[in-house]
């Protein structure tokens, strides 16, 4: 039986967890969770199979949710889950847990992996000692998690309390409806070279150039915000905050890395 993890991310965090984990694993195939791929889902099987995408709004991305819902599940000898988050899971173990658990699926371990923030349309991303800090922290649970999976190890999902329970319960869904709408607010500015980039990176396939190359969102986004924090230019936008904020990616992951997935 094959290896395999599936992936979502918007500007690294999850895409650099997963490839160490699956160095753990060996020999194990890296699978991007895209628009297509989640309207298509293939037959998830494998003698390790995981799972790796970020925390939205204290719970899993609606895009991860619809390919779990979706997937056809074969025989899975062991599985992971690891979420990466900016400082608040929350209850997200719980309720993807859940998840699972609805298509008969039991994840054997659950993992989740601070790092720094891509939010920046909310806060202004980490830099200097402050990020290399939550970096050290991610590492550390980064290489706890591989412990885990070396040794099959299982790992339940920690409830994270009364509090955590109410922000996923509250928060997650009203992040999920108000996706719909959320590139309505995005524009790039005179500072737009025509590049591209916002495309290829796109796990939505959401963003096509016009005839003048100036990027075009489509009403499917999944606000990973990857067009705002890897365009080259800072062209791209969402109001007078973000024009004042730095831009986010993961240390060791390149645009490339994120490009053309779909």
């Amino acid at each position: 039986m094959s290896n395999i993890c599936y992936w979502f991310s918007g500007t690294g965090n999850s895409l650099y967890a997963a490839r160490t984990l699956a160095s753990t694993v060996g020999d194990m195939e890296l699978v991007a969770i895209t628009r297509e791929l989640a309207d298509n889902p293939p037959v998830v099987s494998g003698e390790v199979v995981g799972f790796v995408f970020p925390v939205y709004a204290y719970g899993p991305p609606a895009i991860v949710h619809r390919f779990i819902e979706k997937a056809e599940f074969g025989e899975i000898k062991y599985s992971f889950t690891a979420m990466t988050h900016g400082g608040g899971p929350a209850n997200t173990a719980v309720s993807t847990d859940k998840i699972f658990k609805k298509r008969g699926v039991e994840i054997s371990a659950f993992f989740t992996i601070r790092m720094p923030s891509n939010y920046v349309v909310g806060s202004n991303p980490l830099e200097g000692e402050k990020a290399l800090e939550v970096f050290e922290k991610g590492d550390e649970e980064l290489k706890n998690a591989a412990h885990y999976i070396s040794q099959r190890l299982f790992n339940p999902p920690l409830s994270s309390g009364i509090g955590g329970k109410l922000k996923s319960s509250l928060i997650t869904p009203l992040f999920a409806k108000g996706v719909k709408t959320y590139d309505r607010s995005f524009f790039a500015t005179d500072l737009c070279n025509g590049c591209g980039v916002c495309a290829g990176i796109c796990p939505m396939n959401n963003i096509a150039l016009t005839a003048d190359k100036r990027p075009e969102w489509k009403g499917h986004c999944e606000a990973c915000l990857g067009c705002i924090n890897l365009c080259p230019a800072m062209a791209i936008q969402t109001g007078k905050a973000t024009m004042k904020r730095r831009r986010y990616r993961h240390r060791n992951i390149s645009i490339k890395d994120l490009t053309n997935r779909h």
